[in-house]
């Protein structure tokens, strides 16, 4: 039974209040999917057509993790489960230049008298859900911050040591540091290529230790605070620091990563 106007009404308005963006409604069993543009307007595809143009717009990093977990077969065992679908991926918006964000991808499953698979999709810029938590917690937030500039850091990040989404806070604009960070979408990438490219060899194996979160998470555990001091390869010493956000825990695993060049 396909889905009609007034039953799509009644879906969504049961779920209106949990929604954040791009509202769609996907039968599975009827391969169905009504997106709602905004109040008046509503797009019609199949599951395969929804999954591609959402493929389109995801990041190539995590094509294939999308096409996973939007399959029939997914779907139907989520459904099954009684299991919602979260996703965390980086997608275009072509409102804000066709930049890459983070996104929040969240598939509800939804039963009703029709007995057909239906989910419930939308999305949450991360970027913008974060910024509404660091505004709540501002005096915590900016205290955590403030520490690390006080020493003089050239690079600060907050990071999210359980997905590894990770946003550049502070930098001297238009130094080499903040020319050379801005190059990267995460903190992850920018300490990758900085390994490659300018780590002295006989710091390289502890600093290849500082790119793995999960050894950061273990290592913070019993203290605070981690610090590595190393050289490039023109001899220059640095230092990073790993330091528990003030409301760090196991389920909230935030840091502040800072690096500051040595006399």
């Amino acid at each position: 039974m396909k889905l009609d106007p007034k039953r799509i009404k009644t879906i969504v308005s049961s779920y209106i209040g949990q929604t954040f963006f791009y509202n769609t409604i996907i039968d599975v069993t009827d391969d169905y999917c009504v997106t709602f543009a905004d109040s008046e307007r509503i797009v019609e595809r199949t599951l395969g057509e929804f999954v591609d143009v959402a493929k389109s717009l995801t990041h190539p990093l995590f094509k294939s993790k999308l096409e996973s977990d939007f399959s029939k077969e997914n779907l139907e065992r989520a459904f099954e489960d009684r299991r919602t679908i979260r996703v965390e991926a980086l997608i275009k918006d072509y409102s804000d230049k066709g930049e890459y964000h983070w996104y929040r991808l969240r598939l509800v499953p939804i039963y009703d008298d029709s007995h057909n698979i239906i989910f419930f999709f939308n999305m949450l810029r991360v970027d913008d859900d974060i910024k509404k938590t660091e505004n709540n917690r501002s005096e915590i937030f900016n205290k955590a911050v403030i520490e690390q500039l006080i020493y003089n850091y050239i690079l600060v990040y907050i990071i999210d040591l359980s997905n590894g989404m990770s946003r550049l806070v502070y930098s001297n604009e238009g130094d080499d540091y903040d020319t050379y960070a801005r190059q990267f979408e995460s903190h992850l990438d920018m300490m990758r290529d900085a390994c490659d490219k300018f780590i002295s060899e006989d710091f390289k194996t502890s600093f290849t230790r500082f790119m793995d979160y999960e050894y950061i998470k273990e290592q913070l555990k019993e203290k605070d605070r981690l610090v590595l001091i190393f050289r490039d390869k023109n001899g220059t010493a640095f230092e990073m620091t790993f330091s528990k956000y003030p409301e760090y825990a196991d389920d909230y695993p935030i840091v502040v990563f800072a690096l500051k060049e040595l006399d």
